[in-house]
Order: C-alpha cells, then sequence, then structure tokens
C-alpha cells in the first residue's frame, strides 16, 4: 500500500453558554456577554491542580487553545496575553469533584476585550486516561496532543483542529478551517463533520463506525486496521483515501475525484458527479458499485479475480486487459462469483489487474 503522499499531506495539516457580541471582530473583541452557571466558584489566572481529574470542559472564545499529554503528575493551566490582564479577563476554571471546567473569562452580562488577545495552553499527566474531553474554540486554532480518553468531542467555529491522540468516541465539527486527527487505538466511532476546510484523518486500529463529511474541502484518509461501517462524502473538494480492511465502504463526492486505494472492501459503493475515480483492490470485494456521471473509471483488481462486470456506459469506451469472457453486456472473470456494477453516463471507463 503506497500511503507516502497521504502522510505527507496529513503531516502538513496534523500540526454550554450565553454568548452575544457587538462590533466583534475575535482577536479585537469588544462588548462581549458571556454567562455561565455556578461562576462564582471559579478561579481566576492560571493555576495547578493536582486533584484527579477524568473529565475536561472547555470553553475558549478568542485564541489558540493547546492541550497537552506531559510527563508530570498534575494539570497546569497557563495563559498568555498581549497585555496584562485583570481577573475578570483572565481564564476562569473550576474543578467540580472529578470535573475541571475552563472558560474564557468571568461569567458577566457585559465585559470589554477590545485589542486584547489571548491564547491557552493547558499540560495533563500521559498517564491518566480521562472519560471525557470536550473543547469549543469560537475563533482561534485547537491543538490537542498526547492523551487518552473515553469521548473526545471538539468544535471550532472559525480555526484550524489539529488532534493526535486516543479516543473510543471521537466528534469533531468545524465551520471554517481544516482539520488534522490521527486518531491511534481502536475506537467505537469516528465522525467528522467539516463546513469548509480540508480534512486528513489518520486511523490506526479499529474501528466500528467512520463517518467523514466535508462540504467544501478535499478529503485525505488513511485507515489501517479494520472498520465495519465507513462513510466518506465531500460536497466538493475530492477524496483521496487509503484504506485497510473494510466491510462496507460508501465513498460519495459531488464535485471532485476519488482515489481510493484498499486492502480488502467487502461491499463497496462509489459515486462521483463530476471527477475522475481512481480505484485499486488488492481483493475484489462481494459487491460492488461504482458510479461517475462525469469524468471516467479506471479499477485495478487481481487478475485472478472471480467476479462478473455488469457494464453500463453511456459515453465512452471500455477497456480492459483481464482475461474476461464477454456475456452480453456482462464481463465474467473465473467463476465470476462477485458482483461488480460500473456505470458511466460520459467518460472512459478501463479495467485492468491490479
Amino acid at each position: 500500500m503506497n500511503t507516502k503522499h497521504l502522510v505527507a499531506g496529513a503531516m502538513a495539516l496534523i500540526m454550554p453558554l450565553t454568548l452575544c457580541l457587538t462590533g466583534c471582530s475575535f482577536g479585537l473583541i469588544n462588548t462581549v456577554s458571556y454567562r455561565y452557571e455556578n461562576g462564582d466558584k471559579y478561579t481566576a489566572g492560571d493555576r495547578e491542580i493536582d486533584d484527579k481529574i477524568t473529565k475536561i470542559n472547555i470553553d475558549y472564545l478568542s485564541g489558540e487553545v493547546k492541550v497537552r499529554g506531559t510527563d508530570t503528575d498534575n494539570i497546569k493551566v497557563d495563559e498568555t496575553a498581549n497585555t496584562d490582564l485583570d481577573s475578570d479577563h483572565q481564564v476562569h476554571t473550576w474543578v467540580d469533584g472529578d470535573t475541571l471546567y475552563v472558560r474564557y473569562c468571568v461569567s458577566t452580562k457585559s465585559i470589554n476585550f477590545n485589542k486584547i488577545e489571548k491564547s491557552l495552553e493547558i499540560t495533563i499527566p500521559e498517564a491518566q486516561e480521562l472519560d471525557d474531553f470536550i473543547i469549543e474554540v469560537s475563533s482561534g486554532d485547537i491543538d490537542l496532543y498526547g492523551f487518552t480518553t473515553d469521548s473526545l468531542y471538539s468544535y471550532a467555529s472559525s480555526g484550524n483542529m489539529n488532534i493526535d491522540c486516543s479516543a473510543t468516541a471521537v466528534e469533531l465539527k468545524s465551520s471554517s478551517g481544516n482539520v488534522g486527527l490521527a486518531q491511534n487505538g481502536n475506537s467505537d466511532s469516528l465522525k467528522v463533520k467539516a463546513s469548509s476546510g480540508n480534512v486528513v484523518i489518520i486511523q490506526n486500529g479499529d474501528c466500528k463506525s467512520f463517518d467523514i463529511d466535508s462540504s467544501s474541502g478535499k478529503i485525505t484518509v488513511e485507515q489501517q486496521g479494520t472498520v465495519d461501517q465507513a462513510k466518506i462524502h465531500s460536497s466538493s473538494g475530492g477524496v483521496n483515501a487509503v484504506m485497510g480492511t473494510v466491510n462496507t465502504l460508501d465513498v460519495d463526492v459531488s464535485s471532485g475525484g476519488i482515489t481510493l486505494e484498499a486492502d480488502e472492501v467487502k461491499n463497496l459503493t462509489t459515486k462521483a458527479s463530476s471527477g475522475h475515480s481512481d480505484i485499486s483492490l488488492n481483493k475484489v470485494p462481494e459487491t460492488s458499485n461504482i458510479n461517475c456521471s462525469s469524468g471516467g473509471i479506471d479499477v485495478r483488481i487481481p487478475e485472478d479475480a472471480d467476479v462478473t462486470v455488469h457494464l453500463n456506459v453511456s459515453s465512452g469506451e471500455f477497456n480492459y486487459n483481464l482475461p474476461f469472457e464477454k456475456n452480453g453486456k456482462d464481463y465474467i472473470s473465473g467463476n465470476g462469483t462477485a458482483e461488480m456494477k460500473i456505470h458511466c453516463s460520459s467518460g472512459d471507463v478501463t479495467l485492468n489487474k491490479i
């Protein structure tokens, strides 16, 4: 499996409130209404926490947030700013049992952040496995590295996500910005929704459910291990995926091409409305449905594959170098056990040996 280009691309990228803004541009926030529960229980400013924390909940309005798993026994919260801050403008934290809450500033109906720029760094013991990690940043990058959690939820309204961690359940949402995730270890679910920006996913381990969706931006996936259900959808930008073993894989691109390499996919469906499909399969799927409205299709499978190809090409040529026997519109290799449907409305179709 050739993952060189995928890895290079991935490494290049993997680098609960009421909010009302008036006259605002993040980084230069003017008047803000920022309210949250139990505001009187929070502590202002940097701090070190020696309590055993299993849940972390972060809400930060503007600025980069870094969370690092390090060789340390305690949690440290450090904030930097371009000016001296009074206590109201400093980061606020509260430890409630085994839960650490982190908030951007004091809970207040009105506070002015004009020309104030802040960023936050939190270090946590890498040996501590968390139960739940939630982070939401309105404007700024999210950078998470080197920790383990059962559940991970990350939301960036405007900014890039750069995540390298282990989690059983992962959900990432981005309104505007690139998303880079290296998920290490087995997981139950991995769900990514990006409205605008490129998405790079590296999944090192088995995964039961895999769902990647980008409205505008290219999706790059490198998956090792076994996945039960995998869905990859790009409205505009195309998909480049290298997959291990997948039970059911569905790749849908509205505008852009599909490049797919896979060790084994048992049930495959691809659809490219406008763009070329280039598909290389080390083992022919039990069932496959490969569709292209405009752009053409290239498929490579083993020379000794037992497959029946049901071909429908409206405008274009069909070329192949496999030992097929033609039966009407069908092409049969070996005993023809596997069923492959190929439909192309406009473009050439080529079926070659891998």
